[in-house]
């Protein structure tokens, strides 16, 4: 509790500082000019690093926010010394009122000027104390000019009434539904007999205006979870919804009459970051609130992030229950917000000092709840003990899972507005996929916040439930005995009139038995009943009451035009909160465990039942064994941890499996075999026909042979009942788990031996599967790359078992499909560590692969082919040269023409490398050599590639008619074959020779073909070649704006994959446009961060070119002395590495030279170099300089 209070009062272009001990008279210090610490580029470094840097947390945005967070202290300290050290009452004053400690100090900043109130006083720093904000018992911001109001009538004692707003109209860009709900709910759980929580349905204004009319004088607190916005004349609004969901603004003064129409004292004000619209008006609606009569208000100053806003939340409400005044709980809030700093980015979890965000308004002191004193009753203290709330309503649900009900914020949100538009609602998804989670964690949120006042009723229609036992079940929960004394006909009537009049929920769960399960078999009801529950749907239209079925498939036939929702796995989020809560309860330790958990949580889909199933596994196996288990379908999940109440995976199949036709269960075990997904067209091409191999092999275990509409109807009868879900076109989901069920069944059809030899067919399918797209990636680009990766599970799959049983040749043929298509959707970091497996299968080195023969040799080529590409592509030419050379050397040593296309392709990548390291005869060389192989076999479409790369060699001679001449070449190859992918590169290169020569609507318009392509193809990776080259376009036409958006479109695609090197380019492009502009400091920022990843990567070349921009700009700020530095770095790298820019550098350094004198310029060359400036550099760099003062 505060004893002393600190204002700092401001009035006129000065500041008067008071202090107040207890109940002495206030003390005041001699008033002050206030002079403005903070400028407008203050204020937008501030508000971008609070409202912005993390939405997009790259390039030069991690370091630029690392300086703000230092510039906040320095910021902090300058307010500090205006406010306490301008005179000595000041510094009397806070020394005195703060003798006690900050916990016992309130400050309060008092001003009717909307700019000085607005100033991030939470800054306020001492060396002493640190940021004082978090550690005083409370801070606040008043109006000089208002007088305090007549107090408020007597409010309510005995609870603490809270009314909830959450808006959320851009659905599931918004943030999560119950994002400060829970928080909010947990900390009020302990004393929920207190506290009386409504959310408002619809949180619309017309249904807020409604709620405060009908309830006057009985809200403590009405908190708004939204977000706000400026209207067209720049007055603060907050952003409601209209009854279909979508945005309404309603302004500050219309709120504020409604509050004080209706006394409700306090209003919170909670923005959430969604990046849709300004929060920032939220502290213009604040102040207006204040000004209209409101006891207190806590707002947002800028954006918080849902993560912060739950740290503040949680202690606010939890600080009010028990009795605190407005200030000491916001600044409670505050304190916690200080303590966990971590906040959600693209990146993970990244600290934000956002604890300075919350601000209170007030004109007094206000406490707007104090709980009773008197003796609890009885009932009370039975209601403590078990903890919840003594008015529940919710009858029959089930108990909730040991790791409770996580997650599922947006299917609530889709529920809630469901049932605005429609009465029955229909929850669809796979068996185990959490239809009766959501529904009872629905119930127990709609219980919470006074949802549903009529009762939730739930009942399980599993076993066969009909009406009569809907209307028992409620009649009896509502009328007792008396109720159970009623003829039927009697009971329906009295129910129907209820549910009429009253708001209820009624659940009905697992619906799919009720008309037969799946379709076609025997329905549990009898006709006769199920139309007593059709004709029980229709009589509640109208009314206040709603219904939500839950089935694993659809439920036409109770024609009630009810609304759909899908419900898939948790998201990813979710899925690793339900993952650590199994965890923490089997015992495992989650930092221990290796990054194949994720890969592990990936695989099963965020399907809770999987998780719960598969989890506790990791007590004794490796997530590694753990995934090839599942994959394979091995014994592993054998056991009786998921036996009894909770229903696991076995018992949720064995259910639907039991009920499905007899040859369903005869041929659904093949998919045993089978991860993720299944197409319906690849069965029967294996099983159709007995005269081949694979047909052969199929016959022998499952006793016949299947056509395409055989399989279509196995799979559909399957996704009716729950066990697949059906995907589009013959494509087929699989749950995560089944094929380790399948595999259970397959082991009573037939042996061991006869399962690896169908699995062994099933390989060397998928391998010829993989060959032929690979090849279709070349003219059918599009459907080849659908294919394989809807295949990709099952190719991966496949590729494991090629490697276990080295079968190296189908290893190659499924690897180098999957790797094609990652390298051009931008998952190399995936393909890298797919041929790492490998090599550590076959031999890292050449004579092991040769001793295990011939298709291991061909494979080792491929893959060390592959890593001397990638080295390549990041600058790590020596590496790449010197694996080419070594199988070079080894396929030359064969003395075979068999082969001469390989010796071609060795030849073709070294002059790659050649061409990178600027040798350019030597590249022709190797490019000719490769040309001359191709053509005398007449493989065009592989010489295509050697054309192209002459062209580029040409291109970098500036011998632009050459480089054309190759490149439309190349060009016409592939067209002709169909390749529009490779073609797409030489769109690229002829864009770049029509830039060059400055023909810029031509370079755009190749470009843009290219970009086309690999958009299409779903190559991000080199789309962002494009936006990079784009941008250079625009930057040379000065279009700056539009030229760093193309920048920063490629620079988060090449940072998203891990590739620095990449992005260094569009660093040093955004240095030169911000040079351009004069921009100087964002210029050297970019420069540098160029600059350390080519050093990093030893790309001298570049590095040395960056250095070159960096000293420019530096020169340009008359920073000689640190330019002079940057400039004997770039020469010594030249005289090292390149010698192209020696003359560069001796040019540059006579300037530097020119402007600090030789004095200054030896004693900083010394200290760069330990030692002087002689010799020959000393007189060539002399010699410039005098050559620059004759010009002169």
């Amino acid at each position: 509790m505060a004893q002393n209070w600190l204002q700092i009062t401001h009035q006129n272009d000065k500041i008067q500082l008071s202090w107040q001990r207890g109940y002495e008279i206030r003390r005041l210090a001699p008033e002050v000019a206030f002079q403005q610490p903070f400028n407008e580029e203050n204020a937008a470094e501030l508000r971008w690093y609070l409202e912005d840097y993390l939405s997009f947390p790259y390039g030069i945005f991690p370091d630029n926010a690392v300086k703000i967070e230092q510039k906040l202290q320095h910021w902090g300290q300058q307010l500090f010394e205006l406010v306490f050290r301008s005179t000595e009452k000041g510094r009397e004053f806070f020394q005195e009122a703060t003798r006690e400690g900050l916990d016992k100090c309130e400050l309060g900043i008092i001003s009717d000027n909307a700019e000085v109130l607005n100033l991030p006083w939470e800054l306020l720093y001492s060396p002493d104390y640190q940021f004082l904000a978090p550690s005083l018992a409370g801070m606040y911001r008043s109006l000089s000019s208002q007088g305090v109001k007549a107090p408020l009538p007597t409010m309510p004692d005995d609870q603490l009434n809270i009314l909830l707003v959450i808006a959320r109209p851009y659905d599931q860009q918004d943030v999560g539904f119950k994002t400060i709900a829970r928080p909010l709910l947990a900390a009020l759980q302990p004393i929920r007999q207190r506290v009386n929580l409504k959310v408002l349905r619809p949180p619309s204004l017309k249904a807020f205006e409604a709620e405060l009319q009908g309830n006057k004088g009985f809200y403590h607190i009405v908190h708004f979870d939204g977000h706000g916005n400026f209207d067209s004349e720049t007055q603060g609004v907050l952003v409601f919804e209209d009854e279909q969901g979508n945005e309404q603004a309603v302004s500050a003064r219309e709120i504020a009459q409604y509050l004080t129409d209706c006394r409700v004292p306090i209003f919170v004000l909670n923005a959430c970051k969604s990046g849709q619209v300004g929060e920032e008006a939220f502290s213009s609606v604040a102040g207006q609130l204040v000004k209209l009569g409101a006891k207190g208000v806590v707002a947002m100053a800028y954006s918080v992030y849902a993560k912060g806003a739950e740290h503040f939340i949680r202690r606010l409400y939890g600080e009010l229950v028990r009795g605190e005044c407005i200030a000491t709980a916001v600044a409670a809030g505050r304190k916690s917000m200080s303590i966990d700093k971590m906040r959600p980015s693209p990146k993970g979890n990244l600290p934000l000092q956002d604890w300075l965000v919350p601000v209170l308004y007030q004109q007094e002191p206000y406490t707007p709840f104090v709980p009773k004193k008197t003796a609890p009753s009885f009932a009370d203290l039975m209601a403590q003990a078990d903890n919840t709330p003594e008015s529940s309503k919710a009858v029959g649900l089930p108990d909730e899972s040991a790791y409770g009900f996580i997650g599922r914020d947006y299917e609530i949100l889709r529920l809630e507005r469901a049932f605005r538009q429609n009465h029955v609602v229909l929850v669809q998804g796979m068996g185990g996929v959490g239809k009766t989670e959501l529904a009872a964690g629905f119930a127990r949120w709609l219980d919470d916040t006074q949802g549903r006042t009529g009762g939730m009723f739930f009942t399980s229609f599993e076993q066969g439930a009909g009406l009569s036992q809907v209307i028992n079940q409620i009649g009896r929960a509502l009328g007792g005995e008396r109720f159970s004394q009623m003829m039927p006909d009697k009971q329906e009537d009295v129910v129907q009139g209820y549910l009429q009049t009253n708001p209820c929920l009624l659940i009905w769960d697992n619906f799919e038995p009720v008309n037969g399960f799946p379709t076609g078999n025997e329905p549990l009801l009898s006709g006769e009943e199920r139309n007593k529950l059709k004709r029980f749907l229709k009589e509640l239209r109208g009314g206040q009451s709603w219904v939500l079925i839950t089935s694993r498939h659809e439920e036409l036939w109770l024609d009630c035009g009810y609304s759909l929702i899908n419900l898939r796995g948790l998201s990813q989020a979710d899925a690793q909160e339900l993952a650590a809560k199994i965890l923490q309860t089997v015992g495992v330790e989650r930092k221990n465990l290796p990054a194949e958990y994720l890969e592990l949580l990936k695989l099963l889909g965020g399907h809770p039942l999987s998780l719960r199933v598969v989890l506790p596994h990791l007590k004794t196996q490796t997530p590694v064994q753990l995934i090839e288990a599942l994959r394979r379908g091995l014994d592993t999940f054998r056991g009786q941890e998921e036996e009894g109440r909770e229903k696991s995976l076995t018992v949720s199949l064995d259910y639907s499996f039991a009920r499905l036709s007899e040859r369903t269960r005869q041929h659904l075990p093949f998919l045993a075999l089978f991860s993720e997904r299944v197409d319906a067209h690849w069965l029967h091409l294996f099983s159709e026909n007995a005269d081949n191999e694979f047909g052969q092999a199929y016959r022998a275990v499952f006793g016949e042979n299947l056509q395409k509409p055989d399989w279509l109807r196995i799979l559909n009868e399957a996704a009716a009942a729950g066990v697949l879900e059906y995907l589009g076109e013959t494509i087929y989901k699989i749950h995560p788990a089944l094929p380790w069920y399948l595999r259970q069944q397959l082991n009573t059809i037939t042996s061991q031996e006869v399962i690896n030899e169908l699995e062994k067919k099933l390989l060397i399918f998928y391998a010829a599967l993989a060959d032929k797209y690979y090849k279709q990636l070349i003219s059918k680009a599009k459907l080849a790359t659908f294919v394989l990766r809807v295949e990709e599970p099952n190719l991966l799959q496949n590729l494991r078992l090629a490697e276990q049983q080295q079968e190296w040749a189908y290893a190659q043929s499924i690897l180098q499909a999957l790797g094609e298509v990652y390298e051009r959707i931008g998952r190399k970091p995936e393909f890298k560590s797919l041929r790492q497996r490998a090599l550590k299968q076959i031999g890292i080195h050449l004579a092991d692969a040769k001793a295990k023969g011939k298709n291991a040799l061909d494979f080792w080529m491929y893959l060390r082919g592959a890593d001397a590409n990638e080295a390549a592509q990041s600058a790590d030419l020596k590496g790449a040269r010197k694996v080419d050379q070594e199988i070079l050397d080894e396929l030359i040593a064969v003395n075979d023409s068999s082969v001469n296309v390989k010796i071609a392709s060795a030849n073709h990548n070294l002059g790659t490398i050649a061409e990178e390291q600027r040798q350019f005869d030597v590249a022709v060389d190797y490019y000719n050599k490769a040309l001359k192989i191709y053509e005398d076999a007449g493989d065009l479409y592989r010489a295509a590639s050697d054309y192209h790369h002459l062209g580029r060699v040409a291109q970098e001679q500036r011998q632009f008619d050459v480089a054309v001449d190759y490149y439309n070449k190349a060009l016409k190859i592939f067209e002709d074959a169909g390749d529009l992918y490779r073609a797409a590169s030489d769109y690229h290169h002829l864009g770049r020779v029509a830039q060059e020569q400055r023909q810029f609507d031509v370079a755009v318009d190749y470009y843009n073909k290219a970009l086309k392509i690999y958009e299409d193809a779903g190559d991000l990776y080199s789309a962002a070649r494009e936006y990079h080259h784009l941008g250079m376009v625009a930057q040379e036409q000065r279009q700056f704006d539009v030229a760093v958006d193309y920048y920063n479109k490629a620079l988060k695609i090449f940072e998203d994959a891990g590739d620095l090197y990449s992005a260094a380019s569009d660093y040093h492009q955004l240095g030169m446009v911000a040079q351009e502009q004069r921009q100087f400091d964002v210029a050297v920022d970019y420069y540098q961060k160029t600059y350390k990843v080519f050093e990093q990567f030893r790309d001298w070349r570049k590095a040395s070119a960056t250095l070159g921009k960096w000293g420019r700009v530096l020169e340009a700020q008359e920073n000689y002395a640190e330019a002079l530095q940057i400039y004997i770095n770039g020469l010594t790298i030249e005289l090292k590495h390149n010698k192209d820019w020696i003359g560069f550098y001796i040019n540059a350094l006579a300037c530097i030279l020119k402007q600090l004198g030789e004095s200054q310029f030896q004693d900083i060359w010394r200290e760069a170099t330990d030692e002087e400036c002689a010799g020959e550099y000393r007189k060539a760099i002399w010699a410039a300089r005098d050559r620059l003062e004759t010009e002169s």
